[in-house]
């Protein structure tokens, strides 16, 4: 089973612009859910099974097809699906098909297990000679307990087909005896029920005996035995439609006490008239309805689900099944009717995306109610979690559907359901950590990183070990806990069953990772050991060996280390030539750039800008030439020479090769920048008119959010609150969903502050959204320390210093400072606005007099004991009262 990157190469070095790319993917293994990933495969394979044992081998047959469309690698899965194929084509009565599966089996791989469903194959073609060959190359032992009855159905078919009809009939008692649910000895009971309908050469004269059996022996058990055998007969004569009338006559004439008799006639009428329509399906549903044996009313629902898998059959079996469920009284088999009609709504929600709330939640219910009124029915029990499993999966609830997989894998035998429950719930924890960003997804990766290094322990055979592995890394780097991570990668890499991919692609993650998480020297090095390690293993791709020297020297920049940097981009640019001219351009694009920055870190500027201009000539309309304009305007900007930097970046823009790149609505966020830093109120205009061309030019740009509060600023500082406000407001409709929304509430909270100067009745709304924005508990606590600080001042102003006092201490110092939890969330500029807060609440309590000197004397204290900014403001304020100073 295929396992795709989970990263994004990247294929420049401007972290000026993209700073760190994801390392995963909201969704292991592959961007889409529906795509083959090892626990998507595992869930497609439970339906398949859940499919195969409520009796619809058709829709089993079309699931095991789909897994075979992507087969897994390894020597053992592929015969395993196909054998799964043949078994769900025979069931469905299509032997031929089931056969031209089986020859896909290798000679070497064919066992007990493929000669059986071979012989199965050609028992149902009846080339019975041929069907006995087959069965003597199958050795009992070998078979698995599933296997089992097939083995004595098949004996008893060949024992019937001989003329041993007694034999016959104890094989099919065996098999039945042997059947692991009342709905797989239905499955038998309907086979048995097929080899009864295929008479032997059929002659008219035996066909006429046989009535007049029937006739002779009238009312009484011989003489319904031969009725049904006479029409049996005639539907083997190809007389269908007189065979169908036998039986409706027959059933019109028999009295009411021969419940078992009738059962039996409308089970052989929908047997030879057929499920879909008509009379089949009539005596089919009254035998469902009304009959009296739990075998025959299973065989019933099999058939008739079998049928209706298409409208407008499919819908009136749903309508059936509803009835029967909400009659009055319990129906018999009420635990199959509630299975059946849960799995059929699965199929229908992932048919009908428009009805799937409801179909999913049909089936839930269902299963549910399955568990609560079947609790000892213990495969009951692992059919209901199922259900509820692939409901909790189709809607992204992992972590719900991580919990079923451990309880259902739980109650199941060591062997492959098993294992592969053991790889479906640790994807299922994986991508749980995709969906849940924060404290939760760290637990979630975590939890999936023990769940990958157990499904090691007990792996399934569709699924290579290095995959394993690699996610088992993949999942400690994306906990963030990378000391974990190196500690399993280097226990790991030793492993020859850790492929050189796997390996080599952990490692680039995790160097990734502690590149992102600053620790540069320690990627640094760990990408040197792996490159420096000899000779690239057997089966390394070329390339990614490329990009990981791409990487070590892109590190060796970061970490401070130019003249390598330059040696290293060098080596990498003559290293390509072997690679096809799609893989090696973007990474000699990439070296080149490298050296660029390196020139730059040298002091070689005209060497630097040299080469940018080459850069541009050899790989025009690139990223890595997009790059280069950021890197030298980058260049301008660190020298102070802004007017230079923006015209750069301005040519840049203007340039019909790069006016659509992904980079000009940043470079046109930049100069804008550039402009505000300049700090006059012209700048600031000129600033506004920039972002007004990026939102314009570029509206589906992620910078139109950022642009647009910026323009919200820049507005600000020219006075212009009304337009200020109207920009804020604007991005709260638009953006009302982005997490960084708070900013924005923030800043229009601030903005109705500052008019309510003029205006009073700003003030109530700017306390309504100081508010919002102080209790959001989605919110970085620098800002929610920053709308408490606010929201105190804007009372203050308003006179109402005990209100003001009371929100200080207890929503921002309390809160925020005192809480260990939280303080230690705070960064710069909440630990600013955490000392303002402090300097304003001891200004309150020494506005009170000598009474208040001592609590203000405790409050401006906290700010040197805290280490927060301020330290001296504090003392001096303390030294202002004339009291003890703090202890720094």
């Amino acid at each position: 089973m295929r396992l795709p990157f989970l990263l994004v190469w990247p294929l420049a070095a401007a972290a000026v612009l993209r700073g760190q790319e994801p390392l995963i993917r909201p969704v292991p293994f592959v961007p889409s859910p529906a795509a083959a990933s090892p626990g998507q495969d595992a869930m497609t394979a439970l339906a398949a099974r859940q499919a195969q044992e409520l009796g619809l081998p058709g829709l089993a047959a079309q699931l095991y097809r789909s897994l075979l469309a992507h087969p897994p690698a390894g020597p053992g899965p592929r015969e395993d699906l196909v054998l799964a194929l043949a078994t769900a084509l025979l069931d469905d009565a299509r032997p031929a098909e089931a056969e031209q599966a089986l020859r896909d089996v290798a000679g070497a791989a064919r066992g007990s297990a493929w000669h059986l469903r071979q012989a199965l194959a050609l028992a149902q073609e009846r080339k019975l000679p041929e069907a006995r060959l087959e069965l003597a190359a199958v050795k009992p032992g070998e078979l698995s307990a599933a296997d089992q009855p097939w083995l004595l159905f098949l004996q008893g078919q060949l024992a019937g087909a001989a003329g041993d009809l007694a034999a016959q009939r104890t094989f099919f008692q065996q098999a039945e005896a042997k059947a692991a649910t009342d709905l797989e000895r239905a499955r038998f009971f309907l086979a048995e029920e097929e080899v009864r309908m295929r008479f032997g050469p059929v002659s008219e004269e035996a066909a006429e005996q046989t009535r007049q059996r029937a006739e002779q022996f009238r009312r009484t058990p011989v003489g319904y035995e031969a009725e049904m055998d006479y029409a049996a007969m005639l539907n083997a004569l190809g007389r269908r439609a007189d065979a169908v009338n036998a039986l409706k006559g027959e059933l019109l004439l028999l009295p009411a006490r021969e419940k078992d008799y009738a059962d039996q006639f409308r089970l052989l009428l929908g047997m030879i008239a057929g499920a879909a329509d008509g009379d089949g399906r009539r005596a089919l549903t009254e035998l469902l309805a009304n009959g009296s044996d739990r075998a025959r009313q299973r065989a019933a629902l099999e058939l008739l689900a079998a049928a209706s898998r298409a409208e407008p059959a499919r819908t009136r079996f749903r309508e059936d099944l509803d009835r029967l469920i909400a009659a009055p009284a319990a129906h018999p088999i009420l635990e199959d009717l509630l299975l059946y009609r849960a799995t059929w709504a699965l199929d229908d929600a992932a048919a009908n995306p428009a009805r799937a709330r409801e179909d999913y939640g049909q089936a839930e219910e269902d299963a549910g109610r399955l568990l609560l009124r079947f609790p000892g029915l213990r495969l009951t029990t692992i059919h209901a979690l199922a259900v509820q499993m692939r409901v909790d999966w189709a809607q992204a609830r992992y972590r719900a559907a991580a919990a079923k997989a451990a309880t259902i894998r739980g109650e199941l035998p060591a062997g492959e359901a098993r294992a592969s429950l053991g790889v479906l719930r640790a994807e299922a924890l994986f991508r749980a950590g995709g969906l849940a960003p924060g404290a939760a997804d760290r637990v979630d990766f975590s939890n999936a990183a023990d769940a990958y290094e157990a499904a090691l322990r007990e792996r399934p055979a569709g699924v290579p070990a290095g995959d394993l592995m690699f996610q088992q890394v993949q999942s400690e780097v994306a906990a963030g806990l990378l000391a974990e991570a190196e500690k399993a990668l280097d226990r790991l890499a030793p492993d020859p069953a850790f492929d050189a991919v796997n390996r080599w692609r952990a490692e680039w993650n995790l160097a990734r990772a502690l590149e992102a998480a600053g620790r540069i020297d320690a990627a640094y090095a760990r990408v040197g050991r792996l490159l420096a390690a000899g000779a690239p293993p057997a089966g390394l791709p070329a390339e990614l060996r490329a990009r990981m020297a791409w990487l070590q020297a892109k590190l060796s920049l970061d970490a401070l280390h130019p003249e390598e940097t330059r040696r290293l981009a060098e080596a990498l640019g003559r290293s390509l030539g072997g690679l096809p001219p799609a893989q090696r351009a973007p990474l000699a694009s990439s070296a080149e750039l490298l050296q660029v920055q390196a020139d730059f870190a040298l002091g070689q500027d005209p060497a630097a800008l040299a080469a940018l201009q080459r850069l541009r000539a050899d790989f025009p309309r690139t990223e890595e030439a997009a790059d280069s304009y950021i890197i030298e305007a980058q260049h301008y900007a660190d020298r102070d020479d802004i007017i230079h930097a923006q015209n750069v970046l301005i040519h840049f823009v203007d340039d019909k090769d790069y006016s659509r790149s992904d980079y000009a609505p940043y470079a046109l966020y930049q100069v804008a920048l550039w402009a505000e830093h300049l700090g006059q109120p012209k700048d600031f205009v000129y600033a506004r008119e920039l972002l007004e061309q990026l939102v314009t030019q570029y509206p589906a740009s992620d910078w139109v959010f950022y642009a647009r509060l910026k323009e919200g600023d820049l507005l600000r500082k020219l006075n212009d609150f009304p337009t200020a406000q109207r920009v804020y407001e604007l991005l709260r409709n638009q953006f009302p969903h982005r997490e960084d929304i708070v900013y924005v509430l923030l800043a229009l909270a601030e903005c109705h502050d500052a008019e309510s100067v003029a205006d009073p009745t700003h003030g109530e709304r700017a306390e309504e959204l100081f508010e919002d924005v102080r209790d959001r508990p989605d919110a970085p606590v620098d800002v929610r320390t920053e709308a408490g600080y606010n929201l105190g001042f804007l009372l203050h102003r308003r006179h109402e210093d005990r209100r003001a006092a009371e929100i200080w201490w207890r929503d921002v110092v309390s809160a925020f400072l005192l809480d260990p939890a939280a303080r230690a969330k705070l960064g710069g500029g909440g630990r600013f606005w955490m000392a303002r807060t402090l300097l304003a609440l001891g200004d309150l309590d020494a506005a009170q007099g000598p009474r208040g000197a001592a609590d203000a004397k405790r409050v401006w204290a906290l700010i040197p004991e805290s280490g927060l900014p301020g330290a001296e403001l504090a003392r001096q304020r303390v030294a202002s009262l004339d009291l003890p100073a703090p202890s720094p």
